[in-house]
C-alpha cells in the first residue's frame, strides 16, 4: 500500500524532472539560434563610415557620414 503511493511519487518527481530539462534544452537551443542569427545578421549589416574634418565648431569643420570617397570629400 505504502510502497505503491511512494512508487507513484517518485515516478510523479521524475516526470517533472523530465520535463524540466527539456524546457532547458530547448531555452538552450533557442539561446544558441538567436546568437546565431545576431552574428549572421551582423556580418551581413555595413556600418556607415565617419569622417571628421578640422575641430568641431571651428571653422572648416565638416562631418561625413556614409560611403565616402576620399577624392570627393576634397
Amino acid at each position: 500500500m505504502i510502497f505503491g503511493f511512494i512508487k507513484k511519487l517518485v515516478k510523479y518527481y521524475i516526470d517533472k524532472l523530465v520535463s524540466w530539462l527539456r524546457i532547458k534544452k530547448l531555452q538552450l537551443e533557442l539561446d544558441n539560434e538567436i546568437k546565431k542569427y545576431h552574428t549572421d545578421l551582423d556580418s551581413k549589416i555595413t556600418k556607415p563610415k565617419i569622417i571628421e574634418q578640422g575641430n568641431f565648431g571651428e571653422d572648416g569643420y565638416s562631418i561625413s557620414i556614409g560611403d565616402v570617397d576620399k577624392d570627393a570629400r576634397n
